[in-house]
């Protein structure tokens, strides 16, 4: 079975302990689990409600909004304090870069610079019937009254419902959708109707909706065979230029090679068994 920190070992049947500071081994679980590093489950218990102050939250779904936020945001200095765990077999192997399809973990990073701000990468098949208590976990630990959440996703253009024919659009195209609290304009076209957002991300932006947080969704149509190719990351790019997170964004000097790598990467896994 797959640990915390990446390495597989032999499952074992008893359930985690929270007291048991030596072991970080994660138990096989139906229902979505998170779980926080020793440091910052020490962190939580100094404040009264068992949250940290989160100003920024940057949560990507899938490898394409993955490699983006890894070449993009989190090329500096950010600390892996946790991850959301759901339906996880004893093949899976992990690289805490969510840039392998076999990573179905979600990890979720902090900033070590601005400690208000946090991102989660997910890769994980997240079943519709769990998007709620998914998102429920990773907002459980964080204090979010004041912050800004955005979301990324792709999907394949397929999915994409236009009067245009898919063989005449220019992909991959970004789409937005927002919270009413959301103060600034999105960078691209609002996501027509009837198109509709599902599962967590959906529900992510219902429960900004909801409890009154500023939150935004970037949702990438791609006709990328495996959703992963150069293009289809690159499509994230205008999000750096938005007001809410072009201040903390540093950039990269070595984005293109990395973005290479993610796309070989996959490119290898894609054609393996063929």
């Amino acid at each position: 079975m797959a640990t915390f920190f990446g390495e597989v070992l032999q499952v074992i049947s008893r359930a985690v302990d929270d007291d048991d500071e030596e072991d970080e081994t994660i138990c096989l679980k139906s229902d979505p689990y998170i779980y926080w590093s020793k440091s910052f489950r020490t962190e939580l218990g100094q404040h009264p409600d068992y949250r940290a102050t989160c100003d920024i939250l940057v949560i990507a779904f899938g490898a394409a909004a993955a490699g983006f936020v890894n070449t993009c945001i989190k090329h500096s200095k950010y600390d892996l304090i946790g991850g959301i765990f759901s339906g996880l077999q004893n093949q899976d192997s992990q690289t805490l870069m969510q840039q392998s399809l076999n990573d179905k973990k979600c990890y979720i990073y902090r900033s070590s610079e601005s400690l208000s701000t946090f991102i989660c990468l997910c890769n994980a098949d997240v079943a519709v019937e769990q998007s709620s208590s998914w998102v429920n976990q990773l907002f459980s630990g964080l204090r979010t009254q004041n912050a800004f959440v955005l979301v990324l996703n792709t999907s394949h253009a397929s999915r994409f419902i236009s009067d245009v024919p898919t063989s005449d659009l220019s992909l991959p195209i970004l789409r937005g959708l927002k919270t009413s609290h959301f103060p600034d304009k999105l960078i691209c076209p609002v996501l027509e109707q009837p198109n509709l957002m599902t599962g967590v991300p959906a529900q992510v932006m219902t429960h900004c909706q909801v409890h009154g947080i500023k939150g935004v969704l970037y949702q990438c149509y791609t006709s990328a065979r495996n959703l992963v190719d150069t293009a289809t990351i690159k499509a994230f790019w205008p999000v750096l230029s938005s007001t809410s997170i072009k201040d903390f964004v540093q950039k990269n000097t070595n984005t293109e090679k990395q973005l290479q790598d993610i796309v070989k990467l996959h490119a290898v896994h894609d054609t393996l068994y063929l």
